[in-house]
């Protein structure tokens, strides 16, 4: 029986490090072990700096819905793209003072434009500037509040339902894809990404023809070995293309989203572009890696695929549950704007805490036997894989409901799918943030 230790102990203890090694499915150890014993942990980040680490779900849930812990100045792992987000958005808004202007350039030249939006009297003013170039991801409330607002209405339950048909058909077309193609075939390539791209053209608009430029900026953001310069051209490009975008849909409008939007009043034209820049990327990459690593944790254990392909549990049940266990992106990284109380400690004012998701989906107070894959658990839902609070992910509905289509389509399809290479062999996408497959071969 492990002993809680007291949270007052914390800032002395020696800052850890994130675990190198993770298993296939579950979290390190070391995650569980500082869960049990201290769920508020000194923690060092990958570049060396010292901060927080949070690993139960109650102190999760508590640090995400605090409005006195931003997401600016705490960028996730890696930090790359959240900062060439702020870079643009401060370059486009005349009102940003020229000397922290230039003090921003001179850390972009030095190659450390992350460091720049911790820098307190930087974070500062970029808080209290417009930046309507900032996609609302960034931005606390009000304003957060209020480009959310005018977005919701897009993605509620019923809204979302109404592309079932079209999600359905999209499927098939790229499961027809499959078949023609014979086994082996990578499903990350033909199947996890080809759906929520799809999708994601259709939803919003952005012609199928434009497919691969989409896919390639979109993407740029998420590749580890991308430096700032490459991310910032790309950031450029997907801008620069998302308004071409809006220019044809004012001149000839269609059933889409983003005709709706431009024609909506609801967003200046920046914030429509730094929106949907924002929305497209989240539609490419998080179903994407949740579709892939749902199969992969299926096919794993063919009691698990069959539960799926007999539909023996519900299938909404059993994709909350894929959710908890397969979560890609393991922290989410906020910074305290002002001394806040946490777990008995105080973080101070500028200092980060990141949340570990991984493992606060597998806390023993919330999840009974938390490291077991259960499609039938009632209490799947409380996982916080879509994040909790006014950050919380605008689309979620829409992921679940491809999630839901794909999964059930691609069992029905192919009941006797396997891996087409031993599991040991299949490529991963390991980095300090992403754990998900690269590739994934099968067959039938």
């Amino acid at each position: 029986m492990m002993t809680t230790l007291p949270s007052s102990d914390a800032r002395r203890s020696e800052p850890v490090r994130l675990p190198a090694e993770r298993e296939w499915l579950n979290p390190s150890r070391e995650l569980n072990k500082l869960r049990e014993m201290q769920p508020l942990s000194r923690f060092r980040f990958p570049d060396g700096r010292a901060g927080w680490l949070v690993t139960s779900q109650e102190l999760a849930r508590a640090v995400l819905s605090d409005h006195r812990f931003t997401r600016l100045g705490a960028q996730s792992l890696p930090p790359q793209a959240f900062s060439a987000h702020i870079y643009y958005a401060i370059n486009q808004d005349p009102t940003f003072p020229d000397p922290l202007r230039a003090l921003v350039d001179s850390y972009r030249s030095d190659g450390r434009l992350a460091d720049a939006f911790r820098d307190p009297e930087v974070l500062r003013t970029v808080r209290e500037c417009p930046l309507s170039n900032l996609p609302f991801f960034l931005k606390d409330a009000p304003e957060h509040t209020q480009v959310r607002r005018a977005l919701a209405g897009y993605f509620t339950v019923s809204r979302v339902g109404e592309q079932r048909a079209r999600i359905e058909r999209i499927v098939t077309d790229c499961l027809d894809k499959m078949q023609r193609l014979g086994p082996p075939v990578d499903l990350v390539e033909f199947f996890a990404r080809q759906v929520p791209t799809l999708v994601a053209c259709e939803m919003f608009g952005v012609p199928e023809s434009d497919r691969d430029l989409f896919d390639r900026l979109t993407g740029m953001a998420t590749v580890p070995s991308a430096n700032i310069e490459d991310i910032l051209k790309a950031h450029d490009g997907f801008r620069a293309y998302i308004s071409q975008v809006f220019a044809r849909k004012r001149a000839q409008p269609g059933a889409d989203m983003f005709s709706e939007l431009v024609h909506s009043g609801k967003l200046t034209d920046d914030e429509l572009v730094a929106a949907s820049v924002a929305l497209l990327q989240a539609a490419h990459s998080t179903v994407a890696r949740a579709l892939a690593f749902s199969v992969y944790t299926l096919l794993n254990d063919r009691d698990r695929w069959n539960v799926l392909r007999t539909q023996s549990g519900s299938i909404g049940t059993i994709v909350e549950e894929l959710l908890r266990c397969t979560i890609a992106a393991q922290l989410s990284v906020r910074m305290a704007l002002e001394d806040v109380e946490l777990g008995g400690a105080v973080i101070r004012a500028f200092e980060t805490v990141a949340v570990s998701f991984s493992a606060a989906n597998r806390d023993p107070r919330v999840f009974v036997e938390p490291d077991r894959v259960d499609l039938t658990r009632e209490e799947a839902a409380k996982q916080l894989t879509f994040s909790y609070g006014i950050h919380q992910c605008l689309g979620q509905h829409l992921a679940r409901l491809q999630l839901q289509i794909a999964l059930a389509c691609l069992a029905n399809r192919f009941p006797t799918l396997a891996f087409a290479v031993p599991a040991e062999d299949i490529q991963w996408h390991v980095d300090r943030d992403i754990y998900a497959p690269q590739s994934l071969p099968v067959t039938w």
